[in-house]
């Protein structure tokens, strides 16, 4: 609420901001009823409260009060609108000296304390929102420093969880080969796999055998009736599956003639156990005995395969 003071009576009047815009500020003054720009007269709050703390001290003395309460009478009205004004009431005056001479006991019996907002202590920087006082490369700066936090945050939270894919991606490509170098983890692999539907099985590096040695024999008195015979061995250091052998017949000109696939199943003898596959930096001999009808082969092929 504004307040602004009559020229001619030195009488207080609380307006507003849309009383003032009415009539360009032109308003009638309650008290003598002369005609003034309010605008041009408007009192800070400051010096009002200053006023009426200072009216209420002099209010001790009757000769005083009577004087501070003309001078201080706040009163509301409305903007002049033009025409003739309203007779004023002798009877509404009174009530109105009645209510200030109240409210001037009421500032003396009680400790004075400034009105709401009108504190002389600074205000505390951090009540303030400064980024909107600041200029705006400081501004610019600032965001660019949140930007780089929180990129810092992400590689800080990110490498290590893009590390612990990466190595669950190995773990699974390399499941067997790590079952097999490292025992301990075979348990947490397999109940692993049975969450994700694979298996651990031994490692299958056709790479890392080879056949040291091949024959094939004829046996005697039994025509038709053949034996093969192969060295193989195994140069890796980690156990490998049982490859499969694929035996290639061939005549006098090269051409194939039979073709005979031999898996783990069938040549490795019953003692075996085939899950634990043919040892690392070993040897083992395979014998496997067939039967083949038609003509003579005049060479063969061997060769290992997996499945």
């Amino acid at each position: 609420m504004l307040t602004t003071r009559c020229p001619h009576c030195q009488t207080l009047f609380r307006v507003t901001t849309e009383q003032l815009q009415l009539r360009q500020g032109s308003v009638r003054c309650g008290s003598c009823r002369e005609v003034f720009n309010g605008s041009d007269y408007l009192n800070p709050p400051q010096a009002v409260a200053a006023e009426i703390k200072s009216a209420a001290i002099a209010a001790s003395a009757p000769e005083q009060a009577v004087e501070s309460s003309a001078r201080l009478t706040l009163m509301d009205f409305s903007a002049w609108q033009g025409g003739t004004p309203a007779p004023h009431s002798e009877s509404n005056m009174q009530d109105e000296l009645d209510a200030l001479s109240k409210a001037i006991s009421d500032l003396q019996n009680k400790p004075w304390r400034e009105p709401a907002g009108m504190s002389a202590e600074p205000e505390h920087e951090s009540d303030r929102d400064w980024d909107e006082d600041e200029p705006g490369f400081i501004q610019q700066a600032r965001k660019k420093q949140r930007a780089q936090r929180i990129r810092k945050w992400l590689l800080v939270l990110g490498i290590p969880l893009l590390l612990l894919v990466l190595l669950a991606q190995l773990s699974y490509r390399f499941r067997d080969e790590i079952a097999v170098r490292v025992p301990e983890s075979g348990p947490l692999l397999r109940a692993a796999c049975a969450r994700l539907g694979c298996k651990i099985a031994l490692p299958a590096q056709i790479d890392k055998l080879s056949l040291q040695s091949t024959q094939l024999l004829a046996v005697a008195d039994q025509p038709e009736h053949f034996e093969l015979v192969a060295l193989l061995r195994n140069q890796s250091n980690t156990p490998q599956a049982w490859p499969g052998l694929e035996l290639l017949l061939k005549d006098e000109t090269g051409q194939a003639l039979v073709r005979k696939v031999f898996l783990p199943t069938e040549f490795l003898p019953a003692p075996v156990d085939k899950s634990l596959g043919i040892a690392s930096q070993s040897e083992r001999e395979i014998r496997i005995a067939f039967t083949l009808a038609g003509p003579q082969a005049a060479d063969f092929q061997l060769t290992l395969f997996y499945p």
